[in-house]
């Protein structure tokens, strides 16, 4: 199945400036989405998303699934994806 990605702004960055990432795979969660994309970007990536110490989505991290954040699905990051689904990928972002 195709998971559509979506990076934006430093998360973006991390992905080789890819507006749109196209990922193939079987059965997939969202955890897996995100454990794939830090073993295709590396540590850069990764670091930006988890917290080193443990191995948790960071809090100020925003993902969505299908336009919802992922902290309101039922099984979260255990959250099984389906052909098509959008996974969209945002830094804290702070304004003034």
């Amino acid at each position: 199945m195709k998971i559509k990605v979506k990076g934006y702004f430093t998360l973006r960055k991390a992905m080789d400036n890819k507006a749109v990432l196209e990922i193939e795979m079987k059965n997939a969660s969202l955890g897996d989405v995100l454990k794939d994309l830090s073993n295709r970007f590396g540590e850069g990536f990764s670091d930006l998303i988890f917290d080193p110490k443990t191995k948790e989505v960071k809090n100020h991290i925003l993902i969505l699934v299908n336009g919802r954040h992922y902290i309101f699905l039922p099984k979260r990051l255990a959250t099984e994806l389906k052909e098509g689904d959008e996974v969209a990928l945002f830094p804290q972002i702070a304004g003034g």
